[in-house]
């Protein structure tokens, strides 16, 4: 009955082809999403346990034959052009010349392992792009929905896992801060699109998210991870925005609110009372307040970038002198990233990879924003937006399913017939169980 309703509603729309996906459609994307899930787990896995590394690194390279082979399937080489797709191929064009200009001076077999498997800044995150030649339909996103929640699952059980590393009191432990981002970069910031639709979520998996969410703010706050904090505060009241603007319980929803801020209140102030940075919980971040940690390393960037640097960049593994900060890693004091995206996407392709990405970006949040009728494509612009903010204090420009999932997030705010659906059909889209519709199927396979 639940696909009968269906069919006969996106009959009615006239949109069958962008919400019910064809039996090899779903295949594929299953396949997909399986191997960025894979690829996700052996990386983290990688930089967070010294042992069974080889093990890891087989399990993102048969990730990456597994993605490989869904992309070959999904990817339509015919698909039909307009200023969206057409724009990603003029921004591909530049990432090829980026990676084509690069610096390999240095390239060994260490170096080639890192552009293969090293998902923060090796060469896989130039070709993120491509994924705008799939389809787009609605069970793209909500798979996209259920890799989330897949993931928030993994957070969960390796925080319970590394609790003692993550919370280990010794703020300089390294590895105790590259556990806490990296489970978070990869993990943990993906279920702020599912956080963003609260209201299309199973009632079962609504106190996961809370529970991963209190979790990653836990985390945060005790490593004194300003931007981790920042980034799921922003997250956190967009969430709770959308939730209250779409949620029939308006009122208990506000008491709820209020109780909870009324007790984060209560909380601060008497940490407060008893001297934040004595207090156990909160001593890290009062430690580090407003202390400058990024000034020494900007002004060595800043210094060493010529005019044509700035404008055209210097090329894929290009470097800045900056003697003094990780000469372990960095031979001659030559740093070849910067933990601020905006200046690590302009060291590597110049003020031109800015102004092409904002060319495709900045459209879909208008179009998502301001000409859908449904909540969900607002949310995914808002989601776009967020990722755009965030490129100033973080790493999100990498090959994870965050950054998956703005590319995708952007072809359907570009997806006018996906803008054009009713909230009530997307609402039963994602809280309804259904089939394929076994006529267009056929069509499709035909």
């Amino acid at each position: 009955m639940v696909e009968a309703s269906y069919i006969k509603s996106s009959n009615e729309i006239g949109i069958e082809r962008y919400v019910f996906p064809t039996k090899s459609y779903a295949l594929y994307i299953s396949i997909f999403y399986l191997s960025l899930i894979g690829l996700s787990v052996g990386f983290v896995m990688s930089l967070t346990s010294f042992s069974f590394n080889s093990l890891y690194q087989a399990l993102e390279l048969f990730s990456y034959i597994l993605l490989v082979f869904s992309l070959t399937k999904l990817i339509k080489v015919n698909a039909e052009l307009s200023y969206f797709r057409m724009m990603v191929v003029i921004y591909m064009i530049w990432q090829v010349l980026i990676l084509v200009r690069g610096d390999y001076s240095t390239f060994d077999y260490f170096e080639l392992k890192q552009f293969i498997f090293d998902l923060n800044y090796g060469g896989s995150l130039y070709f993120i792009p491509l994924l705008v030649f799939i389809n787009f339909n609605m069970y793209l996103i909500k798979r996209l929905f259920d890799t989330a929640i897949i993931l928030s699952v993994i957070y969960f059980l390796f925080f319970f896992l590394n609790f003692g590393v993550l919370f280990d009191s010794d703020l300089s432990n390294l590895i105790s801060q590259g556990a806490a981002e990296t489970y978070f970069k990869y993990l943990a910031i993906p279920i702020g699109i599912l956080v963003l639709n609260f209201n299309l979520l199973n009632d079962k998996v609504k106190p996961l998210i809370l529970v991963v969410l209190l979790m990653v703010f836990a985390v945060a706050i005790f490593r004194a991870r300003r931007g981790m904090i920042f980034m799921a505060a922003l997250i956190t009241f967009f969430g709770g925005l959308n939730f209250f603007i779409t949620s029939e319980r308006k009122f208990s929803i506000l008491f709820y609110l209020t109780y909870g801020l009324f007790g984060v209140f209560l909380l601060f102030f008497y940490s407060i009372g008893e001297d934040l940075g004595s207090n156990f919980f909160f001593k890290n971040v009062a430690s580090r307040g407003l202390e400058d940690t990024r000034g020494y390393v900007e002004n060595c960037f800043f210094n060493d970038m010529s005019s044509y640097d700035w404008f055209f960049g210097k090329g894929f593994n290009g470097g800045y002198k900056c003697p003094g900060i990780d000469e372990s890693i960095f031979e001659g004091g030559l740093r070849r990233v910067i933990e601020t995206d905006v200046l690590q996407l302009i060291m590597n392709g110049g003020i031109v990879n800015i102004f092409l990405l904002l060319a495709i970006i900045l459209p879909a949040i208008i179009l998502g924003l301001f000409y859908s009728n449904n909540n969900l494509v607002k949310t995914l612009a808002i989601w776009i937006l967020l990722w755009l903010i965030f490129l100033y204090p973080a790493n999100v420009y990498s090959f994870s399913i965050f950054h998956i999932s703005i590319w995708l997030s952007a072809g359907i705010c570009f997806t006018s017939p996906i803008r054009n659906l009713p909230n009530s059909f997307v609402k039963k889209y994602f809280l309804s169980e259904f089939t394929m519709k076994p006529e267009l199927n056929k069509k499709n396979n035909a």
